[in-house]
């Protein structure tokens, strides 16, 4: 057996002794979820289901680990979560009390390791490195650990040469005893406020906005008398969700509440912590308290240097003294925070755990959900029963009417009794907008009057690709045999860019100017993709995956596809067609969204009523003109 395999086994109950319901941990939460099911009632039941979730969401990410700590050479290779083949490049360095290894690898194969990540050999998973450096086009890596860690563990050498594998498992730490906690407050009949109303979907007043209300305003009169409430904001893209969050927590700090922000990454819990020291400063105020955990980030305490660095989770509260807190769910869920807010925000949502979200809850009266379900959502790995596996938004907004028990539906606009809906955005020409807003928001997004005042110059002299000023472009090509990667398309994605750099681009405050490299968006399903791009357009050049951009905007976004006719690989239509994926990387774009693909996708057998509706999607892109006149027709 694989070195190290044995004891983590033991860490993660996985043992066939510590599968067995003898064992302490998994006993307890057993019988607990079995005396919330027997309750029948709707909340009982999904705290029942809640109650063992970081563990069966942990098991497929071990043996995962562990397949690929015995898969062959070619297998690690075909992995973008391994790297193989490494080779150690001259003797280790010192820094401080950490020891570094550069080692070389053969950069043709596709990998998402990245810096800050922690990885293991493949021949010893008993051993952790952290990834200090890494360049993978030119195929080369830096190793970190701890001197005393190598002298103990590795007997002071690092290996020679070898396979490595991501560490893709993340301890819950607290986060299963809050939800524990929580859980066991409903056999009690004492369900903490926020959690009862988050559970039975109930808005915290009524109506939520009134006639004539902005759902800016309408926020800040909510909140005012919330006590024990769950208010859902939904903010489809650029439509102000982070402006309208800080608003409403400037009010609040104002009044003298007390106010927690969470999400699942630091970058979004910083972004909205800018944006609230904006609003403080705009009202005269400054902005105080602490962020929790992560590197400081030298920007944000520069501009607010009343906000604090705490880098432990354990001292945050000590040194907690009013104000803002901010911080992941390894914060909120300490005992030690519990009862201590009056409001917690709880920001992209649509990506946090309901497990997670319910377990934070406790540690405030009331919770403010923000977030887009339309978008990218939280990615699951284990097998949850019910409505376990959702993220805190999906919950909120499933279609109890139309979803299955493995199909859940969500609906596509928040409706008026549940939440708020922003429904203008700042952001996308009407022409881009128009084309969200009927394939994913029911025709209910619109855009601000100004934003039709962005426009692309075409050229007198015409042009080869590009010939609008705004709106969608599909600049089809063929190719055949390619999966995860189209130097077709590459090729193709170069020159829509050189043609179009430098022509006058006029933004929403009537400002022109010649298009720059900055004013470029290049976006692609795949990594094999991405780094093909980044090879051929200009050092510098915004190049990433959907996930990558999700908040970001520029003038023109370039999406390319990458897969030919066919070509779709295990993950199908599914993943290049996806809704979510599409809605992310379209509304990127202020003025100008091109669309680089195979047009014979378009001609693909559907196998299913959801494959259907991507394709039409897919086909949308492709005649976005043909579309508006359709839709521009008068209805009988």
């Amino acid at each position: 057996m694989n070195r190290g395999l044995s004891s983590l086994l033991g860490c993660v109950t996985l043992k066939p002794k510590s599968r067995s319901p003898l064992d302490p941990e998994i006993a307890k939460r057993r019988e607990l979820a079995a005396k919330l099911r027997a309750q029948s009632d709707a909340v009982s039941i999904v705290l029942g289901d809640l109650a063992d979730y970081h563990r069966r969401e942990a098991k497929p990410t071990w043996w995962r680990m562990f397949d690929r700590a015995d898969a062959t050479d070619d297998v690690l290779r075909d992995d973008p979560a391994c790297i193989e083949g490494m080779t150690a490049d001259g003797p280790y360095m010192s820094e401080q009390r950490s020891l570094l290894q550069r080692y070389g690898f053969d950069p043709s194969q596709e990998s998402k390791i990245d810096v800050g990540d922690t990885v293991m050999f493949t021949h010893d998973l008993a051993v952790s490195f952290r990834v200090g450096a890494i360049d993978l086009d030119n195929g080369e890596l830096m190793l970190k650990i701890g001197k005393k860690t190598l002298d103990h563990k590795c007997e002071g050498k690092f290996p020679e040469r070898g396979s490595i594998l991501k560490n893709e498992f993340v301890a819950p730490g607290t986060i299963p005893d809050a939800l524990f906690d929580i859980a066991s407050q409903q056999l009690s009949g004492t369900l903490h406020g926020a959690v009862k109303s988050l559970l039975e979907r109930s808005a915290p007043a009524h109506p939520l906005q009134k006639q004539g209300e902005s759902p800016l305003d309408a926020a800040l009169r909510v909140i005012k008398d919330m006590f024990g409430g769950c208010l859902v904001i939904q903010g489809p893209p650029g439509t102000g969700k982070t402006y309208t969050a800080s608003c409403m927590i400037d009010a609040l700090l104002a009044a003298g509440k007390k106010v927690g922000v969470a999400s699942n990454s630091h970058k979004a819990i910083v972004n909205l912590l800018v944006a609230c020291g904006e609003a403080a400063r705009r009202n005269g105020r400054k902005l105080v308290g602490m962020k929790v955990g992560d590197e400081p980030d030298v920007d944000l305490h520069a501009a607010n240097p009343g906000l604090t660095h705490i880098e432990d989770n354990p001292k945050a509260r000590a040194e907690y003294a009013g104000g803002i807190v901010a911080g992941t769910a390894w914060v909120f869920t300490r005992p030690e925070w519990k009862n201590e807010l009056d409001f917690l925000f709880v920001d992209e949502a649509g990506q946090v755990p309901l497990a997670n979200v319910v377990a934070m809850s406790r540690c405030a009266d009331n919770l403010v959900l923000l977030g887009d379900q339309m978008q990218l959502e939280q990615p699951v790995q284990g097998s949850h029963p019910g409505d376990a596996g959702l993220s805190a938004l999906q919950y909120s907004l499933k279609d109890t009417a139309q979803s299955k028990p493995d199909e859940p539906v969500f609906l596509a606009v928040v409706p008026l009794d549940l939440g708020l809906f922003l429904g203008e955005s700042r952001r996308m020409h009407p022409d881009v907008c128009r084309f969200i807003s009927e394939s994913i928001y029911e025709s209910r997004l619109g855009s601000l009057p100004e934003c039709a005042k962005q426009k692309i110059a075409v050229p007198v002299s015409g042009a080869v690709v590009v010939a609008k000023e705004s709106g969608i472009v599909f600049a089809g090509i063929e190719h055949d045999g390619n999966i995860q990667q189209s130097d077709e398309e590459v090729v193709r994605v170069k020159a829509i860019y050189r043609e179009m750099l430098g022509r006058a681009y006029t933004s929403k405050d009537e400002m022109t100017k010649p298009l720059e490299l900055n004013d470029f968006l290049f976006i692609a399903p795949c990594n094999a993709q991405v780094r093909a791009l980044k090879a051929k357009l200009p050092k510098g050049a915004r190049v990433g995956s959907v996930d990558k951009f999700q908040g970001q905007e520029a003038a023109v976004c370039i999406l390319s596809m990458c897969s030919s006719y066919g070509e779709y690989g295990s993950r199908g239509l599914k993943f290049i067609l996806d809704r979510s994926r599409i809605n992310v990387a379209i509304s990127r774009a202020k003025c100008l969204a091109v669309v680089v693909g195979d047009p014979r996708i378009a001609n693909s057998a559907a196998n299913s009523i959801n494959e259907m509706k991507l394709l039409n999607i897919f086909c949308k892109l492709m005649h976005p003109e043909l579309h508006k006149e359709m839709n521009d027709e008068p209805r009988v």
